[in-house]
């Protein structure tokens, strides 16, 4: 059938309602877990949320690397739904910032009339916070040498900072997780506590997924999938990553600095 238009029209796929069903089931697999102590309900939709996802992502794959379906239109119409996707979680991660400063702006007589709470050490930010801080700085700048390097066409450059982002952005998610293993509180110990493993743990959930969508483009990298002409999948896992810098920074300053 002839298009009459620019825009790739795609075909009928059960992709998008499976995930959908997934992630509704991942969400009450964790509210399961964490209620009932039964971790089952949460790997078995975490492994089917990962399948169909992987099997969704391989057929835009096909779609644009083989088929040609990406045009330039259809990559402006990703552009701006990652923009827009950005924004969404720009106002998630925004909420967050606005329950911790009021509750540190008004401590309640419960918790000693101060902030942060009595009897909860906070982290020094001049520790591992700062550490991670660093980190994941460096992480945008290796990632941003990777994106130049890409559109000049220095293969071996782009594959080596994109490697260095990618051990950046673990030993990030190493040392959180060692900070949690450290702390002297609890998720359930105060309001303090709760918003900070929330604001914290969320951000490393964002960290996770941009590490695995950048360890996507490392082997479309391997392949010769990226080129200066077909990356829209790389500048939006570009883009994703410097959010994650971006809300990191003001966690620091808000949750560690400030905060203290």
């Amino acid at each position: 059938m002839k298009k009459f238009n620019p825009f790739h029209l795609v075909d009928l796929s059960p992709w998008p309602i499976l995930t959908s069903f997934s992630f509704l089931s991942f969400a009450l697999g964790v509210i399961v877990m964490v209620r009932c102590f039964d971790v089952y309900p949460f790997l078995i939709s975490l492994v089917v949320l990962l399948y169909s996802s992987f099997l969704w992502g391989r057929d835009v794959h096909r779609e644009g690397c083989y088929e040609g379906d990406h045009n330039l239109e259809v990559t402006i119409g990703f552009k701006v739904g990652m923009i827009l996707f950005i924004l969404s979680e720009c106002f998630f991660f925004l909420g967050m910032f606005w329950g911790y400063l009021h509750l540190a702006e008004l401590p309640a007589v419960e918790l000693g009339g101060v902030w942060p709470p009595v009897g909860v050490s906070p982290f020094d930010p001049k520790g591992v916070p700062f550490l991670n801080t660093i980190l994941l700085v460096s992480s945008g700048v290796s990632v941003t040498w990777c994106h130049h390097a890409m559109e000049v066409g220095e293969y071996k450059v782009s594959v080596v900072s994109l490697v260095m982002t990618l051990v950046l952005g673990l030993l990030f998610t190493c040392l959180q997780a060692l900070e949690y293993y450290v702390a002297s509180f609890t998720f359930s110990c105060s309001c303090y506590s709760s918003i900070y493993f929330m604001g914290t743990g969320f951000h490393g959930l964002h960290v996770i997924i941009g590490s695995a969508l950048l360890m996507i483009c490392l082997f479309r990298f391997y392949f010769l999938h990226i080129s200066p002409n077909h990356s829209i999948g790389f500048e939006c896992s570009v883009w994703y990553w410097h959010f994650v810098d971006v809300v990191w920074f003001c966690l620091y300053l808000i949750f560690y600095w400030w905060g203290v």
